[in-house]
């Protein structure tokens, strides 16, 4: 019987030195995840393959809707500034001779100031006034103070009723106011302000303000004083006037707007 070497070791049943192929197949497995792993695409986010939508539309309707209502706008101001004329005729007969006839004017003074006027509206129907003459009329009768003229009358009417020391300066101030009219330095604006303590808020009224009434004291002393400071202003001579012819003024300022325009 042969004895093995004594270095040489003994195969043991009991041994399991592993199976390569065991390790084979583990690491094809392996390799297997990762080339599928690293094989798969990202998701993609539905939202960023979304196109404009509809603004691109809205912004071009927003346009075209602006650029018609310029064309529109320009067309309208177009037709207006050609029929200046009928519409000074629409405005001085549907409002300014009604304003007129239920002003404070004394009858005689009322009378002319619509006899002037009905004659501009005739000469206006007839043709006789351009366009650019019809504008500075209107213009210059709006800026021409004939209503509050009629409530400066009362004013001067009361006072002449009054008993005091004050009345003679009262009456030289309403004189002075007048003849700043006259002069052409004082507006229906300067008007509005000298006699704002009578006037009160009229919804009803075309001038959107009425008199006071009945008038007292007070206030009309505050009206003269207010005077005193526009004819001041308008550097009238501290002496009472002439009575004012207010049908002539209507006239004068008709013929300047025919021949000069307006301001």
């Amino acid at each position: 019987m042969t004895e093995n070497p004594d270095n040489q070791p003994e195969d043991r049943d009991g041994d399991a030195t592993g199976d390569p192929s065991d390790d084979g197949v583990s690491s094809k497995e392996a390799g297997g995840k990762e080339t599928s792993g690293s094989g798969q695409h990202p998701a993609v986010n539905p939202r960023s393959q979304q196109g404009p939508g509809w603004l691109p539309a809205l912004m071009a309707m927003s346009l075209l809707a602006g650029i018609a209502g310029f064309i529109c706008c320009g067309v309208t101001t177009w037709v207006l500034y050609q029929k200046r004329t009928e519409l000074a005729v629409r405005t001085l007969e549907g409002a300014y001779i009604s304003e007129l006839e239920q002003s404070y004017l004394d009858p005689a003074t009322k009378r002319a100031v619509v006899d002037e006027v009905k004659e501009l509206i005739t000469g206006m129907e007839a043709g006789d006034y351009e366009n650019w003459q019809s504008a500075a009329i209107m213009q210059r009768l709006q800026r021409l103070p004939v209503v509050q003229w009629g409530d400066l009358q009362a004013i001067e009417l009361f006072i002449t009723k009054l008993n005091g020391v004050g009345k003679d300066e009262q009456l030289r101030e309403i004189s002075r106011l007048q003849q700043a009219v006259v002069d052409g330095s004082v507006t229906s604006f300067d008007f509005q302000d000298v006699l704002e303590p009578v006037h009160r808020a009229d919804p009803k009224s075309s001038s959107g303000f009425s008199l006071i009434l009945p008038l007292t004291a007070e206030p009309v002393a505050e009206v003269c004083l207010r005077a005193k400071l526009v004819a001041d202003r308008a550097k009238i001579a501290n002496r009472r006037f002439p009575k004012v012819d207010l049908a002539a003024i209507v006239r004068r300022e008709i013929e300047q707007g025919s021949t000069a325009g307006g301001f």
